[in-house]
């Protein structure tokens, strides 16, 4: 109980005093002090605190305070009042939030894990990516995962429009219905033999080698971004 009482918020008097109070009933600072063995004072102010807070009550009968709690369903209805206000300011937090320029960022990977990372991150940004280079220099370099990779981002209904090289035009992943249904495709034979691939997806570009030392690259940046898709857009225009 004391756990999830200094979860809600509760100092570690307040919640000595609580737990006293509900086994106790009504009672006296006094009398709180005396089982707690917190000092009279601080278990008055501590009381206070708690009357404050809308979880016990107080009245005073013959010139002294008694202190009383509340109902512990008291509890759930704080916290919904205040998520109910948090949310009431959530838009006006947010607007303040994108005030502030989004620092631009880049992340480096080495090695097989590291660099499926970027395949990693394109399934949980869940938006239609841009990529150019070659599948086919992809797969010698990953093994199978790539195929793992279509097949996830199809069933999560990614889209892709992508130049590839000439040398994957005839691969059979891109027949099969689902995939081909999400995916836009052109070729370009001088994307033959790639030793790196670009993926533009959402706010971020993502590079990954396709030689024998794997390495990859996640780029945050809302101006690499632009020109990579100008880029993309150059050679969307030329192929076939």
């Amino acid at each position: 109980m004391e756990v999830e009482l200094r979860e809600f918020g509760l100092s570690e008097n307040e919640i000595k005093a609580y737990l006293t109070l509900l086994k106790t009933g009504v009672s006296t600072a006094n009398r709180i002090a005396e089982i707690t063995g917190i000092k009279r004072s601080t278990t008055y102010d501590t009381l206070k605190i708690l009357v404050t807070k809308g979880i016990i009550g107080t009245y005073i009968k013959e010139g002294k305070n008694f202190f009383e709690c509340a109902t512990p369903k008291k509890l759930v209805e704080l916290l919904r009042y205040k998520q109910e206000r948090i949310e009431k300011i959530l838009p006006k937090l947010e607007s303040l939030q994108k005030t502030i320029p989004k620092r631009s960022t880049v992340s480096f990977f080495e090695g097989k894990k590291g660099v499926l990372t970027i395949l990693n991150d394109i399934l949980d940004t869940k938006q239609q990516f841009l990529f150019y280079g070659s599948r086919k220099s992809a797969l010698q370099a990953l093994s199978h995962y790539p195929e793992n990779f279509i097949q996830k981002r199809a069933d999560k209904g990614i889209k892709l429009k992508a130049v590839l090289a000439e040398e994957d035009r005839n691969d059979p992943i891109y027949q099969d219905q689902k995939v081909k249904k999400l995916s836009e495709l052109r070729f370009l034979k001088e994307l033959n033999n790639s030793e790196a691939n670009t993926f533009i997806y959402g706010n971020k570009v993502g590079i990954m080698s396709s030689g024998e030392e794997l390495v990859g690259l996640i780029i945050e940046s809302p101006s690499i971004v632009k020109q990579q898709k100008r880029i993309f857009d150059l050679l969307w225009s030329i192929a076939k």
